[in-house]
């Protein structure tokens, strides 16, 4: 793990089992941050720039100055080294908060120094889910208004996330007066009229990194797609379905709300998008 704040100015490696931070840390207290999730193809760090980009978004949009992060880069190869993680796939967390302070919601004042954290992992393998598809459960989006933040404030969607799987389904699907939003760590696709369609990027939902590069993918391929609304009627009209993220990669969806979509199985579409995605992050 690497730390960074008020203690540690400079930052400093650390084991995970002697890693510290304040109790009073804004983050622990409050929620208070946000961060990102990047993933490493054999020591690859994919689509760093993006990432970073929508980091220093959700910065600007909690009001959060977080300091220089010109050395992120280095910072992440340094992990993936020391823990072993430059020849396989893995994922590192980067996350800061506001820094220690006295609890009260207004901002410290004078501002204090944030807290920066960062940790590497092997990825986790989602082969199955990829191979044989995933089942999805909606759930109403009683989310605040501004999921186009990556907020570490997530318990709305750890709650809907572990109703779906308290009921045998691998991920949630978000409704918002009847729209198909995204899920609780993923952004959603249907295939209709052998049209690909995701819900736009608006504050309703957060616009994945992998969301972008698919989309990328649909023009490369000349696979059309629209960035349009999908209701809950259309769920039982969908060709096809699928789900993407950092983790996740691209994965279909043959089941929602235990009816298959479309013949239950994962479809051409879905396996052609997956097939160039394999070519950017893997080079196959």
């Amino acid at each position: 793990m690497f730390l960074r704040d008020a203690g540690r100015p400079n930052g400093e490696y650390v084991p995970r089992d002697g890693a510290c931070i304040s109790a009073d840390d804004r983050g622990f207290v409050f929620g208070d941050g946000v961060y990102e999730v990047v993933r490493a193809y054999y020591g690859k760090l994919f689509m760093l720039e993006a990432h970073m980009a929508r980091f220093q978004r959700s910065l600007r949009e909690i009001c959060l100055n977080g300091g220089d992060l010109s050395d992120f880069e280095a910072i992440m190869r340094e992990l993936l080294e020391r823990r072993g993680l430059l020849h396989c796939d893995a994922t590192v967390y980067a996350q800061i908060t506001r820094g220690a302070a006295p609890r009260a919601h207004a901002f410290p004042t004078p501002p204090v120094p944030v807290t920066l954290y960062m940790s590497a992992a092997p990825a986790a393998d989602y082969s199955e889910a990829q191979n044989r598809g995933v089942e999805l459960i909606t759930v109403s989006d009683f989310r605040w208004a501004r999921c186009d933040i990556k907020t570490i404030s997530l318990q709305a969607n750890v709650l809907c996330h572990q109703y779906a799987r308290d009921r045998g389904a691998q991920e949630c699907l978000f409704l918002r007066e009847g729209v198909a939003t995204e899920g609780s760590h993923t952004n959603f696709f249907g295939v209709l009229d052998g049209v690909v369609r995701t819900h736009p990027a608006t504050n309703h939902i957060l616009a994945g990194v992998t969301r972008a590069a698919v989309l990328s993918i649909c023009r490369r391929l000349n696979v059309p797609y629209t960035e349009d609304a999908l209701y809950e009627a259309d769920l039982r009209r969908l060709d096809e379905a699928f789900i993407t993220g950092t983790t996740y990669e691209v994965a279909p969806v043959v089941r929602i709300n235990g009816v298959p979509v479309g013949d239950g199985k994962p479809g051409p579409v879905c396996r052609r998008i997956q097939s160039g995605w394999n070519e950017i992050a893997h080079g196959s």
